[in-house]
């Protein structure tokens, strides 16, 4: 991936990142200093059938952001406004909000639902469309307006920086063109399982972090969307190849990781969170069900709690005629059962307690014999897997 600027690499991820609820790109608000090629960058991106379209926040109403209201039929509707059509035709592209902190209360608090759920008035954006924004600092900024913290949280935050060497090289032979990186969208959805119980286990150990304010000079801080905007943020970054590996320090390429998730919940939050990254024990719970690695009974609980909900998660979310359930299955079980011979069976308990009541242990249960072994063994730890076995 090619960039000028830094700051761009976060940026080009977090456009290419698919998102929970169906639509891509977690939307990105990029900070910088006037003159340094924000707008340019991100304009740059437009290509035939991918539009960006680029609107200056001070310059328009609130109802270009909500929708003109009118009388139709006796009825009061919000009419879209024209440069939804834009999306509507192509169906997707970059809505780009520029010079957002000049933005007036009122514009921003239009801009709500918006950038939150992509909706004007009764229309939503095509899944597609990525939301990106870009300002200069309040006290630079001309007639600037401080973001406020509803609208701040429904971003993750990039700073963006042109250092003179870097404007130097590009002298001599220009700036690289920039192109969004393409994202597996089921491959993401199944590392998010990962990063997902990666944050649960963080938040079991430190619950007051699910929650912060804004240190001074920050606009991001963690809230459950902002750790959910964290999740996905890292999935992308680990499936191109920007995340560290738990347990070990992070390399010089993981500094985007590093930045989106501090642009995501805060530095102080994500310090915390990079620390716990860095003591995980845990082997990659994916290699452990295809038996390239083995469970460690001498694992924190917090750590085991990771690993056995992660696998959960992936075991669950597998069809029943994938070829490797039983194989998978069998060795979740197995460890298991050596976490419960360690006498440490209280920090999957939750863990096996899901699974049966979601009947997922029962229908395996029935439909594979070789696992029912291993299910005896484990009834003397879980009592419920009694009732499994005499069904």
């Amino acid at each position: 991936m090619s960039v000028y600027a830094e700051g761009a690499t976060e940026l080009l991820l977090a456009l290419a990142t698919p998102t929970p609820k169906g639509y891509w790109g977690v939307p990105v608000l990029v900070w910088g200093r006037p003159g340094t090629g924000k707008s340019t960058f991100i304009e740059s991106l437009q290509r035939d059938g991918f539009p960006v379209f680029t609107m200056i926040a001070s310059l328009h109403d609130p109802t270009d952001f909500s929708g003109l209201p009118v009388l139709h039929d006796g009825r009061m509707r919000f009419a879209p406004p024209d440069w939804l059509q834009v999306f509507e035709q192509t169906g997707r592209g970059i809505l780009f909000l520029d010079e957002l902190t000049t933005a007036p209360p009122t514009v921003q608090a239009a801009l709500l639902r918006l950038v939150l759920e992509r909706k004007v008035g009764a229309h939503s954006l095509p899944p597609e469309v990525r939301i990106a924004a870009a300002a200069n600092p309040p006290e630079i900024a001309a007639v600037g307006w401080e973001l406020s913290p509803p609208l701040a949280n429904r971003f993750v935050h990039i700073q963006w920086n042109l250092d003179g060497e870097r404007y130097r090289q590009s002298l001599e032979s220009g700036f690289a063109e920039a192109t969004l990186p393409e994202t597996d969208p089921e491959r993401h959805r199944a590392r998010s399982v990962y990063w997902r119980n990666l944050v649960a286990g963080f938040l079991k150990r430190n619950p007051a972090l699910a929650h912060t304010e804004p240190a001074e000079d920050e606009y991001a801080f963690a809230s459950p969307r902002s750790w959910d905007f964290a999740i996905a943020l890292m999935a992308t970054c680990e499936l191109h190849g920007y995340a560290p590996t738990p347990g070990q320090p992070a390399p010089r390429d993981a500094q985007p990781f590093i930045n989106l998730v501090k642009g995501a919940v805060g530095s102080g939050a994500a310090t915390s969170f990079l620390q716990y990254l860095r003591t995980l024990r845990i082997p990659d719970p994916e290699a452990v069900l295809d038996g390239k690695a083995q469970v460690d009974a001498s694992l924190r609980e917090d750590e085991l709690f990771v690993l056995f909900n992660t696998m959960k998660s992936l075991l669950t979310g597998m069809e029943g005629s994938d070829p490797r359930l039983s194989a998978r299955t069998q060795r979740f079980l197995q460890g298991a059962l050596l976490v419960a011979n360690a006498r440490k069976g209280d920090s999957i308990y939750t863990c096996f307690r899901e699974l049966i009541k979601s009947g997922w242990l029962q229908q395996r249960a029935a439909a594979d014999p070789k696992i029912a072994p291993i299910l005896r063994e484990l009834s003397r730890y879980f009592e419920e897997l009694t009732r499994i076995l005499e069904a």
